[in-house]
């Protein structure tokens, strides 16, 4: 009881003096350093006044720092995955893999982004970035930052709509949570455009114009030098040249963790020794762009059903005991054989996809914010589809190991 005692009087005057001297806060950037940000957004879609559409999207991205320089800046590589309308519901409908892109980008020690390689990415640029100077509680300081929208089939452009802005961030104080302090940010900034006195897009385009406002909190590690997590509120209408105005507003939280790439031949053998181990029948394990891929072969489920057998669920349990020894998102693939229609099988490889994944999640492997399905169809066979043996081979199911 002394030893914490005197170890918690000890932390709180360091904090203390670490807050009437202000932070310097920055991103501390690492080559090799990789996060995973996964970000759950709820919109609401207006046109001209009316309710158009309720909109639960999920962003994944994946971040690793590939160059570093001696001022502490660094290039980016990120990859996308965004995925709407199959968000978990009481159905048990499990997170769909979406629309894949990537970018490039270079980050300075304080949170400005310049040269991307893709007009579109990120949504949202220079968000948190932060004063040269040290910051105490109470403090507040501005910095700019450019929303960046896709609007091509809804304006007809050909080109990426963005927007400048500049940010308003205080820092409002510190909150203690798993052995680390947390600094609290408050973040406001708006944003307005006009395209009809501007018109810099291209002569079909019918936008016309954009304003909006978004509010943030983010709770910042300065200690890792990364964002742990944040919730946002916010609000964009836009406007065509046929007077129409299109409204958008929501809410977003997200969260962000470290992850270790797992594609390499050393987890591959240990997968495969463990497959092993277990005596898995129908098992294979390897390497993919994706990541790492155990291959569930000739699963079964109840005849035409996406049931799974009880002997497939003690396969999965098994399974299961050894992707808990990884902390990465899963991607769930469901392949078919080449009976019935295309649309038949894409469904059905869907729904086992979505049966895996569930059972998956009743295990207490991940929850679903971090598991996602897809299915392929039968347009990935690895097998003939001209015997019975083949097509047996062609219906399983893949779990990813994400990267």
């Amino acid at each position: 009881m002394k030893r914490l005692s005197v170890t918690a009087i000890l932390l709180f005057i360091t904090f203390s003096l670490f807050a009437d001297e202000g932070i310097l806060f920055e991103f501390k950037q690492k080559k090799g350093d990789a996060v995973s940000h996964v970000a759950t957004v709820e919109e609401e879609a207006y046109i001209n006044g009316r309710l158009n559409n309720r909109t639960e999207f999920i962003n994944r991205t994946s971040t690793t720092v590939t160059e570093t320089q001696q001022d502490g800046s660094a290039k980016l590589f990120t990859h996308y995955m965004t995925t709407q309308n199959n968000f978990i519901n009481s159905t048990g409908r499990m997170l769909s893999w979406g629309e894949e892109n990537s970018v490039r980008v270079y980050r300075d020690a304080n949170g400005q982004l310049h040269d991307s390689d893709n007009d579109y990415l990120p949504t949202v640029q220079s968000v948190p970035s932060f004063s040269d100077e040290k910051i105490k509680i109470g403090e507040s300081w501005t910095s700019k930052g450019l929303e960046v929208h896709d609007c091509r089939e809804l304006f007809n452009m050909e080109e990426a709509i963005q927007v400048p802005f500049t940010a308003t961030y205080t820092y409002i104080g510190d909150e203690e949570t798993d052995d680390k302090i947390l600094r609290v940010l408050e973040v406001q900034y708006k944003f307005f455009q006009d395209n009809l006195s501007e018109n810099n897009y291209n002569s079909d385009c019918t936008y016309a114009g954009t304003h909006g406002q978004a509010i943030q909190k983010i709770w910042w590690d300065n200690e890792r030098g990364e964002l742990d997590h944040y919730t946002e509120e916010f609000v964009i209408y836009m406007y065509d040249t046929y007077n129409n105005t299109f409204a958008f507003r929501g809410t977003a939280h997200g969260e962000v963790t470290d992850y270790k790439s797992v594609n390499d031949k050393n987890n591959l053998k240990k997968l495969q020794k463990k497959v092993e181990k277990y005596k898995l029948d129908n098992i294979s394990v390897k390497q993919g762009d994706k990541g790492l891929t155990i291959s569930l072969d000739a699963i079964q489920f109840e005849p035409d059903s996406v049931i799974l057998l009880p002997s497939e669920k003690k396969k999965i349990e098994k399974l299961g005991e050894i992707l808990k020894e990884f902390s990465n998102d899963l991607l769930i693939t469901g392949h078919c054989a080449d009976r019935g229609t295309v649309k038949m099988q894409q469904k059905l490889s869907e729904e086992r996809a979505d049966a895996v994944a569930e059972f998956l999640v009743q295990l207490g492997i991940r929850d679903q914010y971090h598991v996602f399905t897809q299915g392929k169809g039968a347009t990935e066979p690895v097998a003939t589809n001209s015997t019975e043996a083949g097509r047996v081979k062609n219906r399983r199911v893949e779990i990813t190991i994400m990267d």
